[in-house]
């Protein structure tokens, strides 16, 4: 099995073992919605009290705001866990990771502490 259908396979599972309690799923989803919402509705309080910032636009604001959380969110689903590399190597656990028969980018540093 190549590492991009492996990651297919695991990203299914996480969906599956996420969907399991679905009060939770969704309570996180509105959740991250509220935020997000009253995050915007800050830079819509500071538009609206001072008009536009330096040229920029409500909007075009907006769209900068929106592009960043979605990079944010990408990097996020894609990369997690890779900021723990440097304290794996100093603790000598990623030599555990490196035993294993799959590729260490498909394994997640909370399992390989565990």
């Amino acid at each position: 099995m190549n590492p991009a259908s492996l990651y297919i396979r695991y990203l299914g599972i996480s969906i599956r073992s996420q969907m399991q309690y679905r009060a939770s799923f969704w309570m996180l989803t509105c959740g991250q919605v509220l935020i997000t919402g009253i995050e915007f509705l800050g830079v819509w309080a500071l538009f609206s009290r001072f008009g536009g910032l330096r040229g920029w636009s409500l909007a075009e604001a907006g769209l900068f705001y929106g592009v960043a959380n979605i990079a944010f969110a990408i990097a996020e689903a894609f990369a997690r866990g890779f900021d723990m590399f440097s304290a794996l190597v100093k603790s000598g656990d990623f030599d555990r990771v490196l035993l294993r028969p799959r590729s260490t980018v498909l394994q997640s540093p909370e399992w390989s502490c565990s």
